[in-house]
C-alpha cells in the first residue's frame, strides 16, 4: 500500500512547496511525507484503494506533451470507525505516461480557523492507471477544524498549475 508512494524529487518538492502550495499555509517549507504517515501528528493510513464520498470538489489534469491526464478528490468516509478525510489522485490509463511524467496529491488540514496547517503529503504517482491516497484526518463538528486537497501534473515538458479543492 504504501511501497507505491514516492516522494517528490528535491527541485519538485521545491517548487511546490515554494508556491506556498496555495494556501498560504505557516509550516510548508518543512512539509514531507512524513508528518502524517504511520500515524503523525494524528493522521491515520489508510490503503489506496480505499474510497468514500466525495466532498469539497474533484477536478482533473491534463497536459499534452506528452498527453497524461490525472483526476484528484477530497473523500470522507469511515476508517477504523472514525469518521475522516483524505485526498486521492487517480490517473487515467490513457495516454503517455512515460519518463519525467509525474502526479502529486497534497492535503492540508486546519484545527484553528487558518492560523496554520499541518501539510500531508506531497505524494506521487509515475505512471497510468495508478491510484494513490493521503493518510486520513478525524472529521470533526468544529468550524475549526477544515480540510483542503491540492493536487500538480507535469512532466519535463509541460506543467499544470497546483489546484485545491475549497476548504471543507
Amino acid at each position: 500500500m504504501h511501497g507505491m508512494r514516492r516522494i517528490l524529487s528535491v527541485g519538485t518538492t521545491a517548487f511546490v512547496l515554494g508556491a506556498g502550495l496555495l494556501a498560504g499555509s505557516s509550516g510548508a517549507a518543512q512539509a514531507a511525507p512524513s508528518d502524517c504517515t504511520g500515524g503523525a501528528n494524528g493522521f491515520t493510513d489508510i490503503p489506496d484503494s480505499l474510497s468514500g464520498q466525495g466532498v469539497a470538489g474533484a477536478g482533473a489534469l491534463v497536459i499534452s506533451n506528452p498527453h497524461a491526464v490525472a483526476s484528484w478528490a477530497m473523500q470522507a468516509g469511515n476508517v477504523g470507525g472514525r469518521q475522516m478525510g483524505w485526498g486521492v489522485l487517480s490517473t487515467g490509463g490513457a495516454g503517455d505516461w512515460g519518463p519525467g511524467v509525474r502526479a502529486s496529491v497534497w492535503m492540508y488540514v486546519t484545527n484553528n480557523n487558518h492560523a496554520s496547517s499541518i501539510t500531508c503529503g506531497p505524494f506521487e504517482v509515475r505512471s497510468a492507471g495508478t491510484r494513490i491516497t493521503t493518510p486520513a484526518y478525524p472529521t470533526s463538528s468544529s468550524s475549526s477544524r477544515a480540510f483542503q486537497v491540492c493536487a500538480i501534473l507535469y512532466s519535463p515538458a509541460e506543467a499544470t498549475d497546483a489546484v485545491c479543492t475549497p476548504w471543507w
